[in-house]
């Protein structure tokens, strides 16, 4: 295989990455995330005879730079369940390959001819009815809440353990509430924006003269700050305005004053609490 070919594949690789990134927040059934892939390699085809052969290849191309990511950079993949995972790989795969074989490869364009569309049509009818349908069927989710929760605490957990032994020298306020907000704040920040994320974003913002968010805590400032550098900023911040405070509500009352929607304290409040109850065991 020609090694252009390859290349190519990798890169379009990428942007099936993001759009799988962006269908993965939505709620969206198993069946449509492992389909995805497959519409996406039948639309590059269409649209270029010139990368048909072995296409297919992006699917799997895709899923090593996922692999990677999740790995490497955004350590999610404690937060993965690997059996969910692995049988959404292996049918993106399966039909990636089915339709690569007995269709891409078969055709010389991938558009349909005119009188190529009544199967076509009939399965536009089929997918229109399973799409007015599917909130009425119950799919068996693979992953369970609890199992998920287990993943969670795991995950704060291993963080916690690695930012403390990295950071302890920086968050030394005399109010350990304080210290564990600062983990806690810390560790889903991260988990949103991985290092990469933000060293990119920084990147970009500097592109266009915009102001940027930067460090761990993701600060906004007019200079770029290090992820010591923030947490300096964050532990002298919540000292000046909250170290004298006796509110019974300290953590909350931060929270509140800190971030303006709510989903976003209460995963913050939920860190919180697993690292109190790590700490206390």
């Amino acid at each position: 295989m020609d090694i252009f070919v390859i290349l190519f594949q990798v890169i379009f690789a990428i942007p099936l990455f993001f759009i799988l990134n962006y269908f993965n927040k939505k709620d969206i059934s198993f069946i449509e995330k492992i389909t995805i892939p497959t519409i996406y390699i039948l639309v590059l085809s269409a649209i270029s005879t010139e990368i048909k052969d072995n296409i297919f290849l992006i699917v799997i191309f895709e899923i090593i730079i996922r692999e990677l990511y999740n790995n490497y950079i955004s350590n999610k993949n404690v937060l993965v369940n690997k059996k969910e995972v692995l049988f959404k790989y292996l049918f993106s795969i399966l039909i990636a390959i089915f339709i690569y074989d007995y269709y891409i490869d078969t055709v010389q364009f991938v558009f349909p001819k005119a009188e190529e569309f009544r199967p076509f049509l009939w399965f536009l009818v089929i997918l229109f009815i399973y799409c007015l349908l599917k909130d009425n069927i119950k799919f068996k989710k693979i992953d369970t809440k609890e199992k998920f929760i287990i993943r969670k605490k795991e995950y704060v957990v291993v963080e916690y353990a690695k930012f403390k032994n990295n950071y302890y020298k920086l968050v030394k306020s005399k109010n350990s509430d304080i210290n564990t907000l600062i983990y806690s704040i810390m560790i889903y920040e991260n988990y949103k924006n991985p290092k990469l994320v933000r060293e990119i974003r920084v990147f970009t913002d500097r592109v266009f003269n915009k102001k940027s968010r930067s460090g761990i805590m993701q600060i906004d400032s007019d200079k770029v700050l290090t992820d010591e550098d923030s947490i300096k900023y964050v532990v002298k911040d919540f000292e000046k305005k909250y170290s004298k405070s006796k509110s019974k509500s300290l953590v909350e009352d931060i929270l509140n004053n800190e971030y303006n929607d709510q989903e976003s304290i209460e995963n913050i409040l939920d860190i919180y609490k697993e690292i109190k109850e790590f700490e206390n065991k």
